[in-house]
């Protein structure tokens, strides 16, 4: 397996960056990859904040940010699971508060990774 280096803490930056778009945008993301559930967003956050330590330890991403990063872990696993299958359509991210709360947690996180 291939180390991570700068290129995954770019793409895991860019991640965050997604998540703080407006709906719209996020809609207009996933729909130019072809991908029609939102759940890809939570897969790529998962992906790349399982690499944050390390991400730290390189001196790539300041620890500070990691409590806000854990924090839309952690929302983002509390939304998962069959009875919440309907937060996970692409409509649901204009639609639903859930998806605006994990819109302020990666603006916050984004200020702090800057």
């Amino acid at each position: 397996m291939e180390q991570p280096g700068p290129r995954f803490v770019a793409a895991f930056v860019r991640c965050v960056a997604v998540l703080a778009l407006e709906a719209d945008a996020q809609i207009a993301w996933l729909r130019e990859r072809g991908l029609p559930l939102v759940d890809e967003l939570a897969l790529e956050f998962d992906d790349g904040f399982r690499l944050v330590p390390t991400f730290i330890e390189r001196g790539w991403l300041d620890a500070v940010a990691l409590p806000v990063l854990a924090e839309i872990d952690q929302y983002l696993s509390s939304m998962s699971g069959e009875h919440n299958t309907d937060l996970w359509q692409v409509e649901a991210l204009a639609r639903r508060a859930e998806w605006g709360q994990i819109r302020t947690l990666a603006r916050a996180a984004l200020m702090l990774l800057a």
